[in-house]
């Protein structure tokens, strides 16, 4: 970061929070100025008000209170998650200068309680999302593996074509971003987050479906979040047909094993309990 990244920085915190910047100038005051550590930090807290101040900024342009609520805290969740592995979601901004409607996500919101704001990167690969879940199970949460093995666990069919999964869907809005992981897109959609999905006992061929990386990412979010894990009795279909397409991935949650599942089913199965999240875009 150059001096005058800082000074900006540093310039909008002040703004801000006008009585917390004279809290800091008191404190690095009483070290002498010289305090290395506390530099750091101070760097590291500019940083996080900048994004909370401007994502709230842009949601606050076209949303009601109760949808920009709703958005921040899905935000802010992703931000913890994404932190993982060294990423951070794209600005609202960002998504909207892409082609997202921000302003019709925070109509559907309005009307409809069980939909969340997922920010998800599509272009992990399995090492990086198994990094996240393992990540997930140091926390004494619901992903928290009593006697190890990784709270991911994915069929050979998904495993083999994971890129399929792992990809965008054509026509929905993409931001891409160069992370540590390498080249990652991030979208940013509606899904219903009900415990069960939001449509039952129908085939693959009734969609459209969640991506993978949004059915992922939405388990984490709410992990972090300290809510319930969805599927715990139910499948998701996820997007994107394999083995020449024959096949389908489902998601669902073991709570006994305290892991995701994602294994294969026939694109004409069906069940009570197998369905659809359409996500909204």
């Amino acid at each position: 970061m150059t001096t005058a990244d800082a000074g900006d920085r540093i310039r909008l915190v002040r703004g801000l929070f006008p009585d917390l910047a004279a809290e800091l100038d008191g404190a690095l005051a009483a070290t002498g100025g010289a305090a290395d550590d506390f530099d750091a930090w101070l760097d590291g807290e500019t940083a996080l008000l900048r994004s909370t101040a401007i994502g709230s900024a842009a949601f606050a342009d076209v949303l009601d209170a109760g949808p920009r609520e709703r958005f921040e805290r899905a935000f802010a969740a992703a931000r913890t998650v994404a932190s993982w592995l060294g990423l951070e979601p794209p600005q609202p901004e960002a998504f909207a200068a892409a082609g997202v409607d921000l302003g019709g996500l925070g109509a559907a919101l309005a009307v409809d309680p069980t939909l969340v704001p997922v920010p998800a990167p599509h272009g992990l690969g399995v090492a990086g999302w198994r990094r996240l879940f393992e990540r997930a199970a140091e926390d004494d949460g619901p992903l928290a593996q009593r006697e190890g093995g990784s709270p991911l666990v994915l069929a050979s069919e998904a495993e083999r074509e994971f890129a399929i999964l792992d990809r965008t869907i054509p026509g929905v809005p993409v931001v891409r971003d160069g992370g540590s992981v390498g080249a990652v897109g991030w979208t940013l959609r509606l899904v219903p987050a009900g415990l069960a999905p939001a449509v039952l006992g129908l085939s693959f061929e009734h969609g459209p479906h969640a991506t993978l990386p949004e059915m992922l990412m939405l388990q984490l979010m709410r992990a972090v979040a300290g809510e319930p894990l969805v599927d715990a009795r139910s499948f998701t279909w996820l997007a994107g047909a394999l083995a020449d397409g024959r096949l389908a991935a489902r998601h669902v949650y073991d709570a006994a094993e305290r892991s995701v599942r994602i294994n294969c089913r026939e694109v004409g199965n069906q069940g009570p309990h197998l369905g659809a999240r359409p996500p909204i875009a």
